[in-house]
């Protein structure tokens, strides 16, 4: 007989809560960030939608997609769950959802196929704003949504934002947040020379340990979801 776990709530915080820091819950939070935003897949997408201009066009167009992309995740972090209570989800079915389309992302990225990207030109002769406004028009969608800032980020955004239950550990998860798309950043500008020195066999390579972990991450997901919504599956 199926339970049906009851539909997220507001919790009420003490004060000792409120001022503590969940550490566990942000390492596995930085863990599974890192796993999915996975920088080093982006390398070949971003060489092929930057090319055609200079380093400073590259850093701007770079900034304005990693800050929408934040933008995007912050809101889903820290409010997310209050959609959820809106809709009456409960976050067991949350998990069991997340987790499948964690899974399906993973099993993409295992076979090569997590992205597409079509082949877009900018007018060389426009200024450097107009060029990199058009350029992000352009690829925003896919890069910001839904590589970076796509079901797999948003789903556990959401689900480790609901798990946090003081300021502290807010905070620090969007620390965390930001830090690893600081990290991706940071690879997007350097992404041509590292696609020069290393080849595309080891950025292929890492791509797919990547998403590995990925899969392990959403069955996860699911086992905790189904475990709530069936308590008699655990002894």
């Amino acid at each position: 007989m199926i339970r049906h776990t009851p539909a997220l709530e507001p919790r009420a915080i003490g004060l000792n809560e409120l001022m503590g820091t969940n550490w566990d819950l942000i390492s596995n939070f930085a863990i599974a960030m890192l796993a999915i935003v996975n920088p080093v897949e982006k390398i070949p997408l971003w060489v092929q939608a930057s090319k055609g201009d200079k380093q400073n066009f590259q850093w701007l167009l770079a900034g304005m997609i990693i800050l929408s992309s934040a933008a995007i995740l912050l809101v889903f972090l820290w409010f997310g769950h209050n959609l959820l209570i809106r809709l009456k989800i409960d976050l067991a079915s949350f998990k069991i959802g997340g987790g499948l389309i964690l899974l399906q992302f993973g099993f993409s990225m295992l076979k090569g196929t997590a992205v597409e990207l079509s082949d877009e030109r900018v007018d060389e002769s426009a200024d450097l704003k107009h060029r990199v406004l058009r350029r992000y028009r352009q690829i925003f969608i896919p890069i910001g949504v839904p590589v970076i800032a796509g079901p797999g980020a948003i789903t556990t955004a959401i689900i480790y934002g609901y798990q946090s239950s003081s300021l502290l550990t807010n905070i620090f998860l969007g620390l965390t947040l930001v830090g690893v798309l600081a990290i991706l950043y940071a690879t997007l500008l350097l992404s041509p020379l590292i696609q020069k020195i290393t080849g595309d066999l080891p950025l292929n390579l890492i791509s797919r340990v990547f998403g590995m972990i990925l899969i392990a991450i959403s069955v996860q997901f699911m086992v905790e979801g189904l475990t709530a919504a069936f308590p008699g599956w655990v002894g």
